[in-house]
């Protein structure tokens, strides 16, 4: 009997709603102090990105994959949240506790459509509800992009799952609906572009490998791979735009986003991402790294289970698109999570599974509750084990790294709420000097914002030197001088 399936009794809906309460509190006793976090060093940027345009070109935008505009559904969470809030932190942390709220009963969501039974599925909503490698998803605002990937990401995944496990196609509206998500994870991060592969192992592991013979290959083409073809050509668009549309993130050779293909860029990376995933700090050096590999590749190989290697190919392929760009770990791996979290589950359940009926066949007291409740014990415990260790590498790993976050964004808006300084319409102002003295254009950003005026003009002399005279014809003139916000005119 594997664990996709335990025997005995389904738990009830009374039950699951009770299970599902008490993750909800867990979820906010874990993350509810996040909102106290201060904006990240580039979400003024962000903020700024989405606002400053006319609100025409964000909608737009959102059908313009060629055009590589940068993750336009992230305008969605911001700009709303701006127009209302302000630069007010809390709102932005409040909003993005929500939506990953989401992102778990989607990654449960997606565990039960991919056939997980109750036990493996609860273990996947724990894990989802918080993890500690992937500490800076939760208190820091910018990396709402991998969580809004991740939310359309599960959807897509789940919907297509559950659909073609009933031995179903995609009806037209349904392929319509599957491809609405596809769209909106590509416009939330590059991470969706994976999809098209999870889809084609889906098929192979679940439903029935493609033939090979062209004409039986094109038949199935028109059939079971259709959407798959639909997204692959959405992909094309997408990665055009990338690379060659105006706002491309890998428009230019200097690109930080520029993939580097190269053994060093995998190792590097491949710690990271095991590092993370496994709690282990510091990371794991490639000898362990390739044992941890060979490992779960041998417990998802070593029998026929079709979920098991399908997840195996989900933490293999979902990294892809960072695994050759510098420095990407932890809340980048929130799309890559859901694939281990299945495989936890799964194996825990396993482990369950194998060790009650030792346990009632060796302990008196084990035998005296039956082997069901020695395998709910069993379970609880090991649930708790996870959460009172998450707890744990928060507060002593996580929560020490938080305020030192933004700091000088947040000492900048506190001398903005303090002189409420305000310009005209239109107005040119000019900033002297700046605390990003050596580098970077936040001031500016922030000025644009806080004056809420998309024609008004903010200069940095810092960044570019101006002469006397530009700077007599400005309307407003501000400097800083020992931390503070100093208004010269």
């Amino acid at each position: 009997m594997t664990a996709e399936k335990l025997p005995g009794k389904p738990v009830g809906r009374g039950r699951r709603l009770a299970v599902a309460a008490l993750f909800v509190a867990y979820f906010f006793l874990v993350s509810w102090d996040t909102v106290k976090a201060h904006f990240a060093p580039d979400e003024m940027f962000a903020i700024w990105w989405y606002w400053h345009p006319s609100p025409w070109r964000l909608l737009t935008s959102q059908f313009e994959l060629w055009q590589g505009y940068l993750r336009p559904v992230g305008g969605l969470f911001y700009l709303p949240v701006y127009l209302k809030f302000g630069l007010n932190p809390v709102p932005y942390h409040v909003v993005l506790l929500c939506l990953l709220l989401i992102g778990a009963w989607l990654m449960y969501l997606l565990a039960r459509a991919l056939g997980c039974g109750d036990l493996p599925a609860a273990i996947v909503a724990l894990i989802a509800c918080y993890h500690g490698g992937l500490g800076n998803l939760y208190y820091n605002s910018v990396f709402v992009f991998d969580v809004l990937v991740a939310i359309f990401y599960f959807a897509a995944v789940a919907y297509y799952a559950r659909i073609r496990s009933s031995g179903k196609l995609l009806s037209g509206g349904q392929t319509l609906l599957f491809l609405a998500l596809f769209l909106c994870a590509l416009n939330s991060k590059e991470m969706a572009v994976t999809l098209p592969v999870v889809l084609l192992a889906y098929e192979w592991f679940f439903q029935a490998a493609p033939p090979w013979r062209p004409k039986a290959l094109f038949r199935w083409l028109l059939g079971p791979g259709r959407v798959m073809c639909f997204a692959g050509f959405m992909n094309l668009l997408f990665i055009y735009g990338k690379k060659f549309g105006p706002d491309g993130l890998m428009n230019g050779p200097s690109s930080a986003y520029q993939p580097v293909l190269s053994l060093d860029r995998i190792v590097d990376f491949q710690e990271r991402y095991l590092g993370d995933i496994f709690y282990h700090l510091p990371r794991f050096g490639w000898p362990a790294t390739l044992l941890i590999w060979l490992a779960v590749t041998w417990l998802a190989w070593r029998r026929g289970r079709p979920l098991l290697r399908f997840c195996w190919v989900w933490v293999l392929v979902t990294p892809l698109p960072i695994e050759f760009i510098i420095g990407r770990d932890q809340a980048c791996l929130y799309v890559c999570m859901a694939g281990w979290a299945v495989m936890a589950g799964i194996l825990f359940a396993d482990l369950v599974t194998f060790a009650a009926p030792k346990l009632v066949a060796i302990d008196s007291q084990c035998r005296s509750l039956g082997e069901t409740r020695t395998r709910a014990l069993l379970a609880a415990a090991g649930m708790l084990v996870y959460a009172l260790g998450s707890w744990s590498y928060k507060q002593t790993v996580i929560d020490p790294s938080k305020p030192a976050l933004g700091l000088q964004t947040f000492e900048v808006l506190a001398e903005l709420r303090a002189m409420n300084p305000s310009v005209p319409s239109g107005a040119t102002v000019v900033f002297l000097d700046d605390p990003w003295r050596n580098a970077g254009y936040d001031m500016e950003f922030i000025a644009e914002l806080w004056f809420r005026d998309r024609k008004t003009r903010v200069l940095l002399n810092r960044a570019n030197p101006m002469a006397p005279e530009e700077i007599a014809k400005a309307d407003a003139v501000f400097t800083w001088r020992d931390g503070k916000l100093i208004r010269v005119r």
